[in-house]
């Protein structure tokens, strides 16, 4: 008896063995490539996503993570996925071939955490409009993972931040392109200057440039903490990299496993809505211990300059973004 039952018991392992191995065999490999480095908090939240797709799928999909552009350049990998090289990507959308994709950065599209976790969720107003302008790519969105509020740093003081109306004699960088900020700043009372990202520093050091915008609080204490003065939390734009999968592949999965990659996106972007209104106040706090002037706003005052931006700024960038896009923002906005 002790025989018999010790070879069906083997027999079982191995029929288990073999389901196991037929089901590896057929679970599908999606390869998620990702600037963020290993052990930052981006990579964890991948990983994450990762993990939860294993989970709910039953191990049907497995999400491989590739941090630190293990896979190339960004804006290489972003045409890989394109081709379906590369099956997803969590990283910023590539801008060039489309200019509605410049509703990711348009100022002041909205002012604070709520607005822009709405907007940037699905059903939301500049989610629709990206998920429109990259189909045609054969690219879906799926999610944001944010890194903040923008804001302005600046190698001296700000006479009136809060005053859209004062004249400063500051000059502002902005990147190469960035017509919507260049305007912007303008009509906040600056002057600007477009300057190679690799110059930044140097220029701020030696006053070529005075300030630059177009970061988080965080992104300048990483490259300019020592040389920044002053820091405005202007909420001009939320900045994030977003979940991106090839249409086709997408389309491939059976349809419980695509809502469940889209749910495991969704949870891992709202969780770091929460966690980045937080990493957002710590990243100002580091910089009032460092000694760097830090100027915040109240929601008063935010709506104000953002009125002033949808009044003034709008209609002379409405070109980077195309009368129809920018007319499905204003309307939900409450604007038209």
């Amino acid at each position: 008896m002790a025989v018999h039952s010790l070879k069906l018991t083997a027999r079982t392992l191995a029929v288990s063995f073999a389901l196991l191995l037929a089901g590896a065999a057929h679970a599908e490999t999606l390869r998620l490539s990702t600037l963020k480095q290993p052990g930052s908090e981006g990579a964890a939240a991948a990983e994450k996503f990762a993990k939860l797709v294993a989970e709910r799928t039953q191990g049907r999909v497995e999400v491989k993570v590739y941090p630190a552009s293990q896979l190339g350049d960004w804006t290489e990998v972003y045409e890989q996925v394109m081709q379906g090289a590369v099956d997803m990507a969590m990283q910023p959308l590539a801008t060039a071939d489309d200019k509605r994709l410049a509703i990711t950065w348009f100022p002041y599209a909205f002012t604070n955490y709520d607005t822009a976790k709405q907007s940037l969720s699905p059903g939301g107003a500049v989610f629709g409009i990206v998920s429109a302008a990259i189909a045609d790519k054969g690219l879906t969105p799926l999610g944001v993972y944010g890194e903040g509020m923008g804001g302005a740093g600046f190698a001296k003081a700000v006479e009136a931040p809060a005053d859209p109306e004062a004249k400063r004699n500051l000059k502002v960088r902005v990147w190469p392109g960035g017509t919507t900020h260049r305007v912007l700043l303008e009509r906040f009372g600056f002057n600007t200057a477009t300057l190679p990202w690799a110059e930044l520093y140097t220029g701020m050091q030696t006053g070529v440039v005075d300030g630059q915008i177009g970061g988080t609080a965080g992104m300048a204490l990483e490259s300019f903490k020592d040389i920044t003065k002053t820091w405005v939390q202007y909420n001009d734009h939320f900045e994030g990299d977003w979940f991106i999968i090839n249409s086709e592949r997408y389309a491939g999965l059976p349809e419980a496993d695509q809502k469940i990659l889209l749910e495991a996106a969704q949870e891992v972007s709202a969780e770091r809505f929460e966690e980045v209104k937080e990493a957002d106040q710590r990243h100002l706090e580091t910089m009032r211990t460092a000694g760097i002037e830090v100027v915040t706003f109240d929601d008063a005052t935010l709506e104000k300059l953002a009125a002033v931006a949808r009044k003034d700024v709008w209609p002379q960038i409405a070109g980077e973004l195309g009368e129809e896009t920018l007319g499905q923002l204003k309307t939900s906005l409450g604007l038209n």
